[in-house]
């Protein structure tokens, strides 16, 4: 591959570039590859490019296990600019964006996701907006599937993502690789806003969240999710159609191979639990209506003959019902961390050399100051069983130190995990 490392005593910007094709061969990466590595020689950059061998997707929990893999490895081979770690995705690539970026975005300057459908993230329940809050993001979206997106685009500003979504028809790998060099991020950012439902993901940046105890609860920390809604569908073994159908009914397009069911491809679904469908969106409406999971019957139009079937619609269980959400803000001037959590019953903070000694507050409540760098758990203590009335003042927040584990103790992936531009 060509080579794009900076100078070897300097730390390079990296960018992990996540390919458009889920069942992408060795070659098709390769050409990748070749596509962006001239662009980044110009800019002393190095790129890495995840491989899922066609295994999963990037949106999906083992493609953000994998990507961060990757990122650890190569961090352990090649000095790498922290405030300048960069990630795209393309196509099928784009929801993995999102993914990343809402898991583990303490790894991340910035994000870039050109075309695809964000639906494909959303619709996993584990993307939280406030997780995005420091992390400059770009969407640059299919103008033409405008209206299939625009249910997307209309959730994440609900939830207050803080993004650009713009339309575009084309978008050349120079053009990227300028709007994301604009952005340079702290090494060590000041703030944090962190949400998950996963100990597998539980940290960004200097904050890591060690347990969960969702009895604390704190409305001042709504949840940030990115609603999937309901995720309603017919048990008919899974089935495509245009979700931009002008109707009338939602004609059958796609059947997954070696397909068992009762459908055959151009049946056209009229009437769902006898309401009559108008086109693919009022079909869309129709399952997101939907408030349990119920027997119904519906009519297929085949071959200009009206056919009634018996199916079920399934309103799955979601992933992550409940999470933690924690926000943690160092005040330089009053040389203070302040903590707010919601669902934390112990995290650990990762403190700099800079910053000790500090003071600390959790929820309101002063505790020991740290008085030196590293990591200091905060916990909250149950009273001591069987104890002295006297002891009781032991229960609740505590801090104290703690040693601190490796910041990435993943091991390293094998080799067609990721393929890099350089040695």
């Amino acid at each position: 591959m060509p080579q794009a490392d900076a100078s070897p005593q300097e730390p390079a910007p990296l960018l992990v570039f996540l390919h458009g094709e889920e069942q992408a061969s060795l070659e098709t990466i390769q050409g990748y590859a070749r596509q962006w590595s001239s662009a980044l020689a110009a800019e002393g950059w190095r790129l890495v490019l995840p491989w899922s061998e066609g295994k999963f997707s990037f949106h999906s929990e083992e493609g953000v296990r994998a990507v961060r893999a990757v990122l650890d490895a190569d961090a352990r081979e090649h000095r790498v600019d922290p405030r300048r770690v960069y990630l795209t995705g393309y196509g099928d690539g784009s929801p993995g964006v999102f993914a990343l970026l809402s898991r583990i975005p303490g790894r991340f300057t910035a994000g870039l996701a050109i075309g695809g459908d964000v639906n494909r993230a959303i619709d996993t329940n584990r993307i939280f907006a406030g997780n995005f809050a420091h992390i400059p993001l770009l969407w640059l979206y299919e103008e033409d599937r405008e209206p299939v997106l625009r249910g997307a685009l209309r959730r994440m500003r609900l939830a207050g993502l803080q993004g650009q979504f713009q339309a575009a028809s084309e978008f050349r790998a120079e053009q990227a690789i300028a709007w994301l060099s604009r952005h340079q991020g702290r090494a060590l950012p000041t703030s944090i806003d962190f949400e998950t439902g996963s100990l597998d993901f539980p940290s960004s940046h200097w904050v890591e969240i060690r347990e969960f105890d969702f009895a604390q609860r704190n409305d001042v920390l709504p949840s940030t999710r990115i609603d999937p809604g309901t995720g309603a569908f017919l048990r008919l073994g899974g089935f495509g159609y245009d979700p931009e159908g002008k109707g009338p009914g939602v004609p059958v397009k796609w059947l997954p191979p070696n397909y068992k069911g009762p459908l055959k491809l151009e049946d056209c679904i009229v009437s769902i639990a006898g309401k009559m469908v108008q086109d693919a969106a009022h079909y869309s409406e129709i399952m997101e209506s939907q408030k349990e999971s119920r027997d119904v019957g519906i009519i297929l139009l085949r071959n200009g003959k009206n056919l009634r079937i018996e199916t079920r619609i399934v309103i799955p269980q979601r992933d992550e019902s409940e999470t933690a959400r924690i926000l943690a803000e160092y005040l330089q001037e009053a040389r203070e961390v302040l903590v707010v959590s919601r669902g934390v019953k112990s995290a650990v903070l990762r403190l700099p050399d800079s910053w000790a000694p500090v003071k600390i507050s959790w929820n309101g409540t002063d505790l020991e100051p740290a008085a030196k760098p590293g990591c200091w758990l905060l916990e909250v203590a149950p009273p001591p069983a069987l104890a002295p009335k006297h002891a009781l003042a032991e229960a609740g927040p505590r801090v104290r130190p703690v040693p601190c584990a490796p910041a990435s103790p993943l091991p390293r992936p094998p080799p067609s995990s990721g393929i890099r531009n350089g040695n």
